[in-house]
C-alpha cells in the first residue's frame, strides 16, 4: 500500500494502524484524517520544513494529539 492510499483510507474515518516503531516494537494505533475527528495542529515553532513523504501524520484518537508513522513500517491497516 503506498502513501496516498493510505491517507485516502484515513480520510474516509477510523483506523487501526499496525507499524513497526524504529526501537522495532509492533504499534497499533487507532487513528484517522477524517476532518470532523481533528483537532486544529498547534505549531509549536515558526521554523519551517519539507514535507517528508516517507512519513504520514495522523491524528492518535487514544492519545488525543499527533503522531506519524513511515509508510514502510505498515504492517496492517482494517477499518474499526
Amino acid at each position: 500500500m503506498n502513501r496516498t492510499e493510505i491517507i485516502e483510507q484515513l480520510k474516509n474515518g477510523p483506523m487501526i494502524v499496525t507499524f513497526e516503531k524504529k526501537d522495532g516494537t509492533i504499534r497499533k494505533m487507532k487513528c484517522t484524517l477524517k476532518s470532523d475527528l481533528l483537532t486544529e495542529y498547534e505549531k509549536k515553532t515558526d521554523r519551517e520544513s519539507k514535507p517528508n513523504l516517507d512519513i504520514v501524520p495522523v491524528y492518535d484518537l487514544e492519545k488525543e494529539s499527533w503522531r506519524s508513522f513511515r509508510v514502510d513500517s505498515v504492517q496492517t491497516i482494517t477499518s474499526i
